[in-house]
């Protein structure tokens, strides 16, 4: 099977981490993924030094009309059996190209929790053919359906992550030494984008508020993003100190969740979590909001816990219990790792190919 991958979004996400892990998978069947994405996106250059053959397409805008007639040459000199579109600007430039190059399966993966807006340019988008939506988790489904999406055509398929290796305990130890973590601090860490909606304000103020409870509590924050200055700024207003270290974008973030002993996700929203996913892998115990598709991973109470969004007592309550608690830090980890099991990047890929051929038998292949 010939599967051509569409995504427009440049810089490096859970997202574009979930299309490099399809695609490994599809060519370790023996299939052929190819990737059509912005020659500087971070996803193609890591494709491209994998051996996936990589396609530039600019797609400087959701109605970029040389994209679309890039996307439609490359259509036509390909002959892909499906085009999976991943991304919003993907999903239009792609909806458009398939008008023209109406031949392959055409697949949508749809991984935010928003519901589609009803405006005239989505109204006419997602009236434009496509064959399935395959909707990251059954929140993201839902939002679909409420706006409007034909709950026929859409499946449920869960991201998935690799399985965490063991970690070597004194490289555990170097890496704490290094952010300034000694062995009787509680290191929490989220990896996210700085962006509005992820919470970082919340668990800053959080913090801030836990720690003469928690004196032990420290807070590595992975990942770059429009809010940087911000989070900068306001950890020193609330005297954070030592306490937060920001990590800028990181290439050993399995290694880093190994060294922590917790992990924090306070978002406002979510699809699913696809950071989540590989914490639990890692064995580590999660606290993070009620919303989107998190649910549907994290049991709370069980293998974390799960607060109300922007309610910063709960947070506060939550983050002195992971601290001050080893007991349910052990507990919690263990049954992370057991949840952790039902998403794995296999299954994820599994349930793509039925998602595939779903298509292809409604386009009577």
């Amino acid at each position: 099977m010939r599967i051509l991958h569409v995504d427009s979004e440049r810089p490096w996400r859970g997202g574009q981490n979930q299309i490099l892990l399809l695609m490994r998978r599809q060519r370790g069947r023996g299939d052929e993924p190819h990737l059509a994405a912005p020659r500087d996106a971070v996803l193609a250059a890591r494709a491209a030094e994998e051996g996936i053959p990589v396609h530039a397409v600019g797609m400087h805008g959701t109605w970029d009309l040389g994209a679309v007639l890039g996307l439609v040459r490359l259509t036509w000199r390909l002959r892909p059996d499906v085009v999976h579109w991943h991304a919003a600007r993907a999903h239009a430039i792609g909806a458009m190209a398939a008008l023209l190059a109406p031949g392959p399966a055409r697949v949508l993966s749809r991984r935010v929790q928003f519901p589609v807006r009803r405006s005239a340019g989505s109204i006419l988008l997602y009236a434009l053919p496509v064959d399935r939506i395959a909707a990251i988790s059954g929140a993201v489904r839902d939002a679909l359906v409420q706006s409007g999406v034909r709950p026929e055509i859409i499946d449920v398929v869960p991201s998935g992550a690799d399985p965490a290796p063991a970690m070597d305990p004194s490289a555990r130890r170097a890496i704490r030494a290094g952010l300034g973590c000694g062995e009787e601090d509680v290191a929490g860490i989220v990896v996210s984008a700085l962006s509005a909606g992820k919470g970082h304000h919340d668990l800053l103020h959080a913090a801030a508020a836990a720690l003469p409870r928690a004196p032990r509590l420290r807070l590595w924050i992975a990942g770059t993003g429009a809010l940087e200055k911000d989070l900068y700024e306001e950890c020193r207003t609330l005297g954070l100190g030592p306490s937060v270290r920001f990590l800028g974008f990181r290439n050993d973030v399995p290694e880093l969740l190994r060294a922590a002993d917790f992990f924090c996700l306070p978002s406002h929203s979510e699809g699913l979590g696809s950071s989540i996913l590989e914490a639990m892998g890692a064995g580590l115990p999660v606290i993070a909001t009620r919303v989107g598709g998190i649910p549907e991973a994290v049991e709370g109470g069980g293998s974390g816990i799960l607060v109300r969004p922007s309610h910063p007592v709960e947070l506060v309550e939550a983050l002195v219990a992971m601290v001050m608690t080893p007991d349910l830090r052990a507990r919690m980890g263990c049954r992370g790792r057991e949840r952790a099991a039902l998403f794995t990047a296999d299954r994820t890929a599994e349930g793509t190919y039925e998602v595939y051929r779903s298509a292809l038998r409604s386009r009577g292949r």
